[in-house]
């Protein structure tokens, strides 16, 4: 067998490994400034929507509950955070189950779901009348409180109810009777502005 001289020789292509290990030394500095962009841009982006940035089903950022785990047993910034994470989930779980039973309350517990999730074919506007979704989510948020960005997603909900021809008063009535002793004074359109 031969021995390649070029082939072997450790300092043949020596300056390239240098200028390579230069790039990555390089590259590498830069990571912490890129995390912390990627973060602080990620934060701002959940903030405003209401709700996780979310990668494979997963939450980007799930640093919130490190530095919750962080914290010290009974301080009040690890209270702090665990009071308005639980008051957050349990106003989704609050707007999850009023669509639900105004939707019961509407058009019967047999027909409502199917109702409520009716998808519209292709090219045909989500809802016929504009003004009436508008109605109809301004009554639902004076009612059950501002739908966040996480409520959006019941726009479609919304829009059937319209399409089937509900009226204001009986959407009104609804929601009076699923929200009425609904403390929504954190949640109210008046702070969080109306989402239609």
């Amino acid at each position: 067998m031969e021995y390649d001289d070029n082939r072997y020789n450790s300092s043949r292509g020596a300056h390239l490994n240098l200028k390579r290990a230069e790039k990555a030394h390089i590259l590498v500095n830069k990571i912490p400034a890129l995390v912390d962009t990627l973060v602080g841009k990620t934060h701002a982006w959940e903030k405003d929507r209401g709700m996780l940035f979310m990668y494979d089903s997963v939450p980007l950022l799930s640093d919130v509950c490190f530095q919750y785990e962080r914290l010290e047993e009974g301080s009040n910034k690890k209270k702090e955070i665990l009071s308005e994470i639980t008051e957050i989930m349990m106003h989704r779980a609050h707007l999850d189950s009023s669509i639900e039973l105004i939707g019961n309350l509407i058009f019967g517990s047999a027909v409502a779901p199917s109702v409520l999730k009716t998808v519209r074919p292709s090219g045909q506007a989500l809802v016929d009348d504009w003004v009436c979704l508008k109605t109809v989510v301004q009554a639902f948020e004076s009612h059950c409180g501002s739908l966040t960005q996480y409520g959006m997603k019941y726009m479609r909900a919304f829009a059937n109810i319209c399409n089937e021809g509900v009226s204001k008063d009986a959407m009104e009535e609804a929601c009076g009777n699923v929200c009425g002793s609904y403390n929504s004074a954190k949640w109210s359109p008046f702070i969080h502005s109306y989402s239609a």
